[in-house]
């Protein structure tokens, strides 16, 4: 695998956004990586083995959720590369937003054609332990016509639908409402969440 470094700064990409997040509970920054980080993350998502995610409460409902999944551990270098720099953007919300995140976690999504995934926030009911969502895009030339889009309703009620671009990563808070729409072609991505339990940043 190629050398991977995932250099963000964070702080540069984000200080001048950070009123509207607190705001709207949502972000979008555009090509976060560089093209070899980006490509080895491509490589590793299409040589991995997924398996076909469940809901919450462990049933497999495609017409709800249609994705398969692959969680980023010690077997994905790229994934672990980029997990380290979403846990260095973690590090930052907390000096900046004083949000309590102590770990990341994160894991390679596909969606075949003619999925997607309903309204649903990242926490289940009574649960809190996921503060910041994120998704990170690996799909080439994205238009309109493939769907697969992210819609997200932010704290000012306004409906938010994004494509899932390459090198594009979402961030919103994970108590707000959002869904995949039905995707036209084979969409890879990496789901992402800051957490405030286990682990220590």
């Amino acid at each position: 695998m190629m050398n991977t470094v995932f250099t963000a700064d964070w702080h540069a990409q984000i200080s001048t956004r950070l009123d509207n997040f607190i705001a709207t509970g949502t972000m979008v920054l555009d090509d976060v990586f560089d093209d070899n980080d980006l490509t080895a993350l491509q490589q590793e998502s299409g040589f991995i083995t997924y398996k076909a995610a469940h809901l919450t409460h462990g049933e497999r409902m495609a017409n709800i959720r249609g994705d398969s999944i692959r969680w980023i551990d010690e077997s994905c270098p790229a994934g672990m590369a980029y997990l380290a720099s979403i846990n260095a953007l973690g590090r930052y919300f907390n000096q900046s937003l004083y949000t309590g995140i102590r770990h990341a976690e994160a894991h390679y999504a596909c969606y075949p054609s003619g999925f997607g995934y309903q309204w649903h926030t990242d926490n289940p009911k009574g649960r809190d332990e996921r503060v910041i969502s994120a998704v990170f895009y690996l799909n080439d030339d994205w238009t309109d016509s493939d769907g697969g889009q992210i819609t997200v309703i932010d704290k000012q009620g306004r409906t938010i639908q994004l494509l899932p671009k390459l090198g594009r990563l979402v961030i919103f808070d994970s108590n707000l409402l959002h869904q995949v729409e039905i995707t036209h072609r084979q969409r890879f991505s990496i789901a992402t969440w800051l957490r405030r339990d286990d682990g220590v940043l």
